[in-house]
């Protein structure tokens, strides 16, 4: 017998969506590739091709939460490799057979086989916490949804003992 834990069914879908849409927003805007994600307990990492510069990374951080504003289905298809072979993939798979492909419609196509929310607005943000150079790229930390809401709260918290460290 098993059980979902829902919470954390959830928080693994926005992490996982929003790196989908972070990744391309790189590509789109910025011309920067991922070449791997990670997804960790308390934040997630995507590996870019190249180094990125503190414009760049508002400028991909900017579009991917426009994508998420824009409240957009996510959907799921399938299709076989010779097929997924003729669409705009954001990376080329290298699986054969049936793939999964998950669409945000006009952002994204990704062959992947993960848990995603069903519509982008469903992440609720996606929040860059930062950024360093690595293997030659750029490794960049966000989170997304609660994550994202509870990192601001904690940054507002040592926001406020600074400030008032200083006021003394």
């Amino acid at each position: 017998r098993g059980e979902i834990n829902a919470l954390r069914r959830r928080d693994h879908m926005q992490q996982h969506t929003g790196q989908h849409i972070l990744s391309a927003a790189f590509e789109q805007i910025v011309q920067a590739r991922t070449v791997s994600f990670h997804m960790g307990a308390e934040t997630s990492t995507i590996d870019l091709h190249r180094e990125l510069t503190p414009g760049d990374i508002t400028l991909g951080e900017g579009a991917a939460n426009q994508c998420v504003l824009r409240d957009l289905e996510v959907r799921v298809r399938y299709a076989s490799a010779e097929e997924a072979a003729a669409l705009p993939l954001r990376k080329e798979s290298t699986r054969t057979g049936t793939l999964r492909l998950v669409e945000v419609p006009g952002f994204d196509l990704s062959a992947c086989g993960g848990t995603h929310v069903p519509r982008t607005g469903m992440i609720g943000s996606i929040l860059i916490t930062g950024w360093e150079r690595f293997k030659g790229g750029s490794r960049v930390s966000f989170v997304c949804g609660l994550r994202a809401l509870t990192a601001f709260a904690a940054l507002r918290h040592v926001t406020q003992e600074a400030a008032r460290a200083l006021s003394l």
